[in-house]
Protein backbone atom coordinates (compact mmCIF):
# COMPACT_ATOMS: atom_id res chain seq x y z
CA UNK A 1 0.00 0.00 0.00
CA UNK A 2 1.16 3.11 -0.64
CA UNK A 3 1.05 4.80 2.63
CA UNK A 4 2.23 8.01 1.45
CA UNK A 5 -0.97 8.84 -0.84
CA UNK A 6 -3.33 7.25 1.51
CA UNK A 7 -2.30 10.47 4.28
CA UNK A 8 -2.75 12.44 1.32
CA UNK A 9 -6.45 10.98 0.89
CA UNK A 10 -7.10 11.26 4.44
CA UNK A 11 -5.85 14.34 5.18
CA UNK A 12 -8.03 15.71 2.23
CA UNK A 13 -11.35 13.83 3.30
CA UNK A 14 -10.28 15.74 6.72
CA UNK A 15 -10.61 18.99 5.06
CA UNK A 16 -13.86 18.39 3.06
CA UNK A 17 -15.69 17.14 6.14
CA UNK A 18 -14.68 20.37 8.27
CA UNK A 19 -15.21 22.72 5.19
CA UNK A 20 -18.73 21.04 5.17
CA UNK A 21 -19.23 21.45 8.72
CA UNK A 22 -18.70 25.17 8.71
CA UNK A 23 -20.73 25.97 5.46
CA UNK A 24 -23.80 24.18 7.23
CA UNK A 25 -23.09 26.73 10.44
CA UNK A 26 -22.23 30.00 8.58
CA UNK A 27 -26.12 28.80 6.71
CA UNK A 28 -27.92 28.41 9.96
CA UNK A 29 -26.35 31.82 11.13
CA UNK A 30 -27.01 33.30 7.96
CA UNK A 31 -30.87 32.09 7.97
CA UNK A 32 -31.01 33.05 11.81
CA UNK A 33 -30.03 36.46 11.07
CA UNK A 34 -32.51 36.39 7.98
CA UNK A 35 -35.42 36.01 10.40
CA UNK A 36 -34.25 37.90 12.88
CA UNK A 37 -36.77 41.48 12.43
CA UNK A 38 -35.77 45.13 14.23
CA UNK A 39 -37.76 46.53 16.56
CA UNK A 40 -38.31 49.51 14.65
CA UNK A 41 -39.77 47.14 11.90
CA UNK A 42 -42.43 45.38 13.96
CA UNK A 43 -43.27 48.97 15.65
CA UNK A 44 -43.85 50.25 11.91
CA UNK A 45 -46.07 47.50 10.78
CA UNK A 46 -48.06 46.79 13.95
CA UNK A 47 -48.87 50.66 13.64
CA UNK A 48 -50.47 49.88 10.22
CA UNK A 49 -53.31 48.12 12.04
CA UNK A 50 -53.45 50.80 14.94
CA UNK A 51 -51.56 48.17 17.45
CA UNK A 52 -49.20 50.22 19.46
CA UNK A 53 -46.83 49.31 22.72
CA UNK A 54 -46.54 51.21 25.99
CA UNK A 55 -43.42 48.49 26.66
CA UNK A 56 -40.09 47.84 25.69
CA UNK A 57 -39.88 44.41 23.41
CA UNK A 58 -37.75 42.03 24.67
CA UNK A 59 -34.11 41.70 23.08
CA UNK A 60 -33.48 38.00 24.43
CA UNK A 61 -34.92 35.13 24.17
CA UNK A 62 -33.71 32.75 26.56
CA UNK A 63 -32.99 29.04 25.62
CA UNK A 64 -35.76 27.06 27.64
CA UNK A 65 -36.85 23.73 27.40
CA UNK A 66 -40.42 21.85 26.58
CA UNK A 67 -41.86 21.16 30.05
CA UNK A 68 -43.90 17.67 30.55
CA UNK A 69 -47.13 18.61 32.94
CA UNK A 70 -49.81 16.86 34.51
CA UNK A 71 -53.03 18.80 35.62
CA UNK A 72 -54.00 18.78 39.69
CA UNK A 73 -56.69 16.00 39.90
CA UNK A 74 -59.76 15.31 42.01
CA UNK A 75 -60.79 12.31 39.87
CA UNK A 76 -61.87 9.75 42.91
CA UNK A 77 -64.54 10.30 45.09
CA UNK A 78 -62.18 10.31 48.47
CA UNK A 79 -59.82 13.33 46.63
CA UNK A 80 -63.38 14.79 46.32
CA UNK A 81 -64.65 14.69 49.51
CA UNK A 82 -60.68 15.50 50.95
CA UNK A 83 -60.65 18.93 49.28
CA UNK A 84 -64.24 20.05 49.73
CA UNK A 85 -63.92 19.46 53.38
CA UNK A 86 -60.71 21.86 53.41
CA UNK A 87 -63.28 24.58 52.29
CA UNK A 88 -66.45 24.10 53.55
CA UNK A 89 -67.36 23.54 57.88
CA UNK A 90 -70.25 21.02 56.59
CA UNK A 91 -70.35 17.82 58.49
CA UNK A 92 -72.33 15.91 56.18
CA UNK A 93 -70.42 16.45 52.49
CA UNK A 94 -72.71 13.77 50.74
CA UNK A 95 -75.99 15.29 51.99
CA UNK A 96 -75.21 18.84 49.84
CA UNK A 97 -74.08 17.23 47.10
CA UNK A 98 -75.31 17.82 43.87
CA UNK A 99 -73.65 15.34 40.75
CA UNK A 100 -74.21 17.44 37.17
CA UNK A 101 -73.40 14.57 34.50
CA UNK A 102 -73.49 16.78 31.92
CA UNK A 103 -71.34 19.70 33.01
CA UNK A 104 -69.04 17.47 34.39
CA UNK A 105 -69.72 18.30 37.96
CA UNK A 106 -70.38 18.10 41.75
CA UNK A 107 -71.02 20.75 43.73
CA UNK A 108 -71.50 21.32 47.49
CA UNK A 109 -73.67 23.86 48.60
CA UNK A 110 -75.63 25.38 51.81
CA UNK A 111 -76.79 28.31 52.83
CA UNK A 112 -73.09 30.18 53.39
CA UNK A 113 -71.15 28.67 51.00
CA UNK A 114 -70.36 26.73 47.39
CA UNK A 115 -67.46 24.44 46.82
CA UNK A 116 -67.48 23.33 42.83
CA UNK A 117 -64.94 20.83 41.36
CA UNK A 118 -65.20 20.72 38.05
CA UNK A 119 -64.13 18.09 35.35
CA UNK A 120 -62.43 16.35 38.23
CA UNK A 121 -59.04 19.73 38.07
CA UNK A 122 -60.56 23.09 38.27
CA UNK A 123 -62.31 24.01 41.79
CA UNK A 124 -64.16 27.01 42.28
CA UNK A 125 -65.34 28.13 45.95
CA UNK A 126 -67.73 31.11 47.00
CA UNK A 127 -68.81 32.60 50.17
CA UNK A 128 -72.17 33.27 49.86
CA UNK A 129 -72.83 35.48 52.87
CA UNK A 130 -70.60 38.64 50.74
CA UNK A 131 -69.11 39.93 54.06
CA UNK A 132 -71.13 43.17 54.06
CA UNK A 133 -69.23 44.78 56.66
CA UNK A 134 -67.94 48.31 56.79
CA UNK A 135 -64.94 48.62 54.30
CA UNK A 136 -61.67 48.40 56.08
CA UNK A 137 -57.83 48.14 55.39
CA UNK A 138 -56.51 45.30 54.14
CA UNK A 139 -53.12 43.47 52.77
CA UNK A 140 -54.65 41.48 49.66
CA UNK A 141 -51.73 39.26 49.51
CA UNK A 142 -51.40 38.16 52.60
CA UNK A 143 -55.02 36.94 53.00
CA UNK A 144 -54.66 35.07 49.89
CA UNK A 145 -51.51 34.02 51.20
CA UNK A 146 -52.76 32.85 54.78
CA UNK A 147 -56.08 31.55 52.80
CA UNK A 148 -53.82 29.14 50.81
CA UNK A 149 -52.25 28.35 53.81
CA UNK A 150 -55.38 27.09 55.76
CA UNK A 151 -56.42 25.30 53.10
CA UNK A 152 -52.98 23.03 52.47
CA UNK A 153 -51.86 24.75 49.02
CA UNK A 154 -48.24 25.30 48.41
CA UNK A 155 -47.73 28.58 49.07
CA UNK A 156 -44.26 29.46 46.87
CA UNK A 157 -44.99 28.32 43.44
CA UNK A 158 -46.88 30.80 42.05
CA UNK A 159 -46.43 34.52 41.03
CA UNK A 160 -48.94 37.09 41.32
CA UNK A 161 -50.21 38.42 37.78
CA UNK A 162 -53.30 40.93 38.62
CA UNK A 163 -54.22 43.14 41.31
CA UNK A 164 -57.39 45.25 40.73
CA UNK A 165 -58.95 46.91 43.11
CA UNK A 166 -62.28 48.85 43.07
CA UNK A 167 -63.33 50.38 46.27
CA UNK A 168 -63.47 47.63 49.10
CA UNK A 169 -63.39 44.60 46.41
CA UNK A 170 -59.86 43.14 45.23
CA UNK A 171 -59.30 40.79 42.42
CA UNK A 172 -56.17 39.08 43.16
CA UNK A 173 -54.55 36.46 40.17
CA UNK A 174 -51.53 33.89 40.78
CA UNK A 175 -49.59 32.16 38.38
CA UNK A 176 -47.82 28.77 38.24
CA UNK A 177 -44.06 29.21 38.31
CA UNK A 178 -41.42 27.19 37.55
CA UNK A 179 -37.90 28.55 37.71
CA UNK A 180 -38.61 32.11 37.23
CA UNK A 181 -40.93 31.73 34.03
CA UNK A 182 -44.63 31.98 34.42
CA UNK A 183 -46.13 28.27 33.71
CA UNK A 184 -49.66 29.20 31.37
CA UNK A 185 -52.90 28.69 31.77
CA UNK A 186 -52.01 27.58 35.47
CA UNK A 187 -53.47 30.20 37.85
CA UNK A 188 -55.93 30.77 41.14
CA UNK A 189 -58.19 33.95 40.80
CA UNK A 190 -59.13 35.56 44.09
CA UNK A 191 -61.93 38.07 45.04
CA UNK A 192 -61.44 39.31 48.67
CA UNK A 193 -63.60 41.60 50.28
CA UNK A 194 -63.10 43.88 53.41
CA UNK A 195 -60.08 40.66 54.40
CA UNK A 196 -62.00 37.97 53.20
CA UNK A 197 -61.70 35.50 49.99
CA UNK A 198 -65.41 35.82 48.95
CA UNK A 199 -64.38 33.92 45.76
CA UNK A 200 -61.54 31.17 44.78
CA UNK A 201 -60.82 29.36 41.47
CA UNK A 202 -57.81 27.21 41.00
CA UNK A 203 -56.88 25.23 37.72
CA UNK A 204 -53.23 23.86 38.78
CA UNK A 205 -50.38 22.30 36.42
CA UNK A 206 -47.58 20.65 38.50
CA UNK A 207 -44.21 19.84 36.13
CA UNK A 208 -43.05 16.28 35.47
CA UNK A 209 -39.79 16.77 33.99
CA UNK A 210 -37.90 19.09 31.42
CA UNK A 211 -37.75 17.96 28.03
CA UNK A 212 -35.32 18.60 25.10
CA UNK A 213 -36.61 20.99 22.94
CA UNK A 214 -36.32 20.59 19.33
CA UNK A 215 -38.57 23.87 18.42
CA UNK A 216 -36.78 27.52 18.76
CA UNK A 217 -38.89 30.15 20.37
CA UNK A 218 -38.00 32.80 17.97
CA UNK A 219 -37.54 36.18 18.90
CA UNK A 220 -39.97 38.86 20.42
CA UNK A 221 -39.43 41.18 16.98
CA UNK A 222 -40.20 38.05 14.79
CA UNK A 223 -42.77 36.29 17.10
CA UNK A 224 -45.25 39.76 17.33
CA UNK A 225 -45.44 39.80 13.10
CA UNK A 226 -48.07 37.03 13.93
CA UNK A 227 -50.33 39.36 15.62
CA UNK A 228 -50.53 40.94 11.86
CA UNK A 229 -53.01 37.48 11.11
CA UNK A 230 -54.94 37.85 14.38
CA UNK A 231 -58.12 38.75 14.53
CA UNK A 232 -59.77 41.30 17.20
CA UNK A 233 -56.36 43.16 18.30
CA UNK A 234 -56.90 46.26 15.93
CA UNK A 235 -56.46 49.20 17.73
CA UNK A 236 -55.11 47.69 20.80
CA UNK A 237 -52.17 48.46 22.64
CA UNK A 238 -49.53 46.46 24.18
CA UNK A 239 -48.20 46.90 27.72
CA UNK A 240 -46.74 43.78 28.62
CA UNK A 241 -44.64 40.97 26.78
CA UNK A 242 -43.27 38.35 29.10
CA UNK A 243 -41.70 34.91 28.09
CA UNK A 244 -43.60 31.95 29.41
CA UNK A 245 -44.80 28.33 29.26
CA UNK A 246 -47.36 27.38 27.27
CA UNK A 247 -50.38 24.52 27.72
CA UNK A 248 -54.28 24.92 27.12
CA UNK A 249 -55.88 21.73 26.17
CA UNK A 250 -58.74 24.35 24.96
CA UNK A 251 -56.63 25.32 22.53
CA UNK A 252 -56.91 22.18 20.34
CA UNK A 253 -59.88 20.81 18.75
CA UNK A 254 -58.56 16.96 19.69
CA UNK A 255 -57.83 17.83 23.62
CA UNK A 256 -60.86 16.80 25.46
CA UNK A 257 -60.61 18.95 29.24
CA UNK A 258 -61.92 16.40 31.56
CA UNK A 259 -59.78 13.60 29.74
CA UNK A 260 -56.48 15.18 29.14
CA UNK A 261 -54.33 14.45 32.06
CA UNK A 262 -50.96 15.64 30.83
CA UNK A 263 -48.76 16.82 27.69
CA UNK A 264 -46.02 19.10 26.84
CA UNK A 265 -46.16 22.94 27.37
CA UNK A 266 -44.08 24.97 24.86
CA UNK A 267 -42.01 28.23 25.04
CA UNK A 268 -44.16 31.40 24.14
CA UNK A 269 -44.55 35.11 24.38
CA UNK A 270 -47.67 36.16 26.08
CA UNK A 271 -48.79 39.46 25.05
CA UNK A 272 -50.67 41.72 27.18
CA UNK A 273 -52.74 44.31 25.71
CA UNK A 274 -54.14 47.03 27.95
CA UNK A 275 -57.93 45.92 27.83
CA UNK A 276 -56.93 42.79 29.56
CA UNK A 277 -56.81 40.98 25.58
CA UNK A 278 -53.87 38.22 25.87
CA UNK A 279 -52.08 36.19 23.22
CA UNK A 280 -49.81 33.26 23.56
CA UNK A 281 -47.17 33.54 20.28
CA UNK A 282 -45.22 30.04 19.93
CA UNK A 283 -43.50 27.88 17.02
CA UNK A 284 -45.99 25.31 15.89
Amino acid sequence: MDWSKAKRIMIFAFLVVNISLLLIMTSKNIRAKDYITSKEDVIERLEKINVDFKTEIPEKTPNIELLEVEYEEYDTINKKLDIANEFLSSSDLLQIANIDNEKDSIIFEDDKEKFEILKGKKIIYEDKTRNNNSPMEFDPEKVASDFLKEKGFENSDHKMTKLKKNNDIVELNYTKLHINTILEKSYMKFIIKNGKVISFERLWLNVIEEKENNIELRPATDSLLKLLSVEGIRDKTIDKIELCYYFDSNDADIFDFSELKAGDAVPAWKVQFTDGTIKYLYEE
